[in-house]
């Protein structure tokens, strides 16, 4: 089978696990099913065909395509590795970095399927979220505000969006998500002394938006 026969098939597979999803999980009616279910799987196959152009890709996609022959796509999405989603994300930031921006965010959306270990992966929803920040300011920190209520206590989440959040002139709310991030790092410095580096990229912020406050006041 080509490629565009493999991928037709897996995307069958995949409209029916979001069908699936939306319905039983989320309590949506058929017909709003349907139509999130739809534009999902727009951006999902324009994702796809992207990577399938890329060798490295191509080779974590067959992995998966086969996999899913076998087993639910929610268990092969849970059995990905550190090492497939790094392959795909690389590709995905090609893409940021050249500015072409709707491309990346596609790519990183369906990023965030891959559950490693049936957990969502913290780097591929921030990469999503600034992706579409980029498109629009308002849009992503609707994207942050979902993220957020997944990974409330993630330093690097909290800083990005609270950088977000400055931008898109919500400086308070920047403020809290900052204030916040410094007393998770503050709190687990001892057995993680890597946050330090956080520590360090988090006062100048926050002397940033204080000054900022103040000057408003």
């Amino acid at each position: 089978m080509d490629t565009k026969g493999k991928l037709d098939q897996f995307c069958q597979k995949l409209e029916n696990m979001i069908k699936e999803i939306s319905a039983n999980e989320l309590g949506l009616s058929l017909g709003v099913a349907g139509n999130n279910t739809s534009i999902l799987m727009m951006i999902y196959r324009s994702a796809l065909d992207h990577y399938a152009n890329d060798a490295a890709c191509w080779t974590v996609l067959k992995q998966i395509i086969s996999q899913s022959e076998q087993r639910p796509l929610l268990e092969v999405f849970s059995a990905s590795t550190e090492n497939d989603i790094q392959i795909l994300s690389n590709f995905a930031e090609t893409f940021y970095n050249d500015g072409k921006v709707r491309i990346a965010a596609q790519l990183f959306q369906f990023l965030t399927l891959f559950c490693p270990n049936g957990a969502p992966h913290p780097t591929t929803y921030m990469q999503l979220a600034e992706s579409i920040s980029e498109l629009s300011i308002d849009s992503g920190l609707q994207i942050y505000d979902f993220i957020l209520n997944i990974f409330p206590d993630h330093p690097a989440i909290l800083l990005a969006a609270a950088r977000r959040y400055g931008d898109g002139e919500r400086p308070k709310r920047a403020l809290r998500l900052l204030d916040h991030a410094k007393e998770v790092c503050e709190h687990n410095i001892k057995i993680d002394p890597t946050l330090q580096k956080f520590l360090d990229l988090l006062y100048p912020e926050l002397e940033k938006i204080r000054h900022e406050l103040l000057t408003k006041e």
